[in-house]
């Protein structure tokens, strides 16, 4: 685990979102054929989407495997037409490699083992 966690790169983005009654975000992220397209994006495990309703402000936290695949991901079309969206202001992102060491010596107990995104489930 620490070898992954030493190549994992964060990617956080940020922006305001012009939220009318005929464009609603929410309801945007619920569209299939979007949702596959970050579900076959090389090289990204996860992508968490953030929503501040109250700020306006909504984004993302993406983990990637490596440097490469978040680079790659940078000069693909899709955040150059997320920022060119009408409805996007503000857009920015930041990229930050995670320290190996330090996460690990944070993560609870049995939080996160084996399969990352059930291990994120609620369970019922």
């Amino acid at each position: 685990m620490k070898d992954r966690l030493s190549k994992l790169n964060v990617l956080v983005v940020r922006y305001k979102y012009d939220l009318r009654e005929d464009n609603d975000i929410i309801e945007l992220s619920k569209n299939e054929e979007m949702l596959k397209i970050w579900s076959t994006i090389p090289g990204l495990g996860v992508k968490f989407a953030l929503a501040n309703p109250d700020e306006n402000e909504y984004g993302g936290v993406y983990l990637f495997e490596d440097d490469e695949s978040l680079e790659t991901f940078l000069a693909s079309p899709l955040l150059k037409e997320w920022s060119e969206h009408p409805d996007v202001s503000e857009l920015t992102f930041r990229k930050y490699q995670v320290l190996p060491d330090f996460t690990l010596k944070t993560i609870k107990p049995n939080y996160i083992s084996g399969d990352f995104i059930n291990d994120l489930a609620p369970k019922s």
